[in-house]
């Protein structure tokens, strides 16, 4: 089998790439209520878990998952989320990697695993959150939010709540894609990476 993206490949990452982004995006609207802003990982993670699931399937190639994962942190840097999620995307994309590699691009518990490893790309748009909060709340405040919004916010968000938040993103990306599993079962047999019982 030919290890090097083609055309088709390249499609079905861009293709995927929005619309797990679409899926992220829904569920980063629950931030706008500040107080469940520590809640917001875990649902876009369920809320994209299936369409991650479905862009397993056509995963065959080494590079996928990575570009996928740059992609949607160079969608979150040009949307003013902050530099910090390059170096979290590069980490997540290559463990994720790493991780399908494992299972020879064809283990749909590897998959799935993957791409809750991959939730580590996101830590990056945490990480100005808790490294320089008072610049953060100005950042807010210019924006539009208001300063009652960001304290709120803050306030939910101590210095210790960033492995929680992290932890409950992939539990969300987990159940996720557990659930897109069995929705998308038919695709996985089709493209062999489960037996039909």
């Amino acid at each position: 089998m030919n290890k090097r993206l083609n055309v088709k490949d390249l499609i079905n990452v861009g293709l995927f790439s929005i619309l797990i982004l679409l899926f992220t995006f829904v569920g980063g609207m629950l931030g706008f209520i500040p107080v469940l802003m520590p809640m917001v990982p875990f649902v876009a993670g369920f809320l994209s878990g299936p369409v991650a699931m479905l862009f397993a399937a056509k995963i065959r190639k080494p590079g996928m998952l990575f570009i996928q994962q740059i992609l949607t942190a160079l969608v979150f840097v040009a949307t003013g989320h902050g530099i910090w999620m390059i170096p979290t995307a590069l980490l997540g994309g290559l463990l994720g990697e790493y991780v399908l590699k494992g299972g020879g691009y064809k283990s749909i518990e590897r998959a799935r695993l993957a791409f809750v490893v991959a939730v580590i790309s996101g830590v990056g748009n945490w990480i100005p959150i808790f490294i320089a909060r008072e610049k953060y709340i100005e950042q807010l405040v210019q924006q539009g939010y208001g300063r009652a919004y960001a304290e709120k916010m803050m306030s939910v968000l101590p210095v210790w709540s960033l492995g929680p938040i992290v932890l409950g993103g992939m539990m969300g990306t987990y159940l996720g894609c557990t659930l897109g599993i069995r929705i998308l079962k038919k695709h996985f047999v089709k493209a062999g990476m489960v037996k039909e019982e």
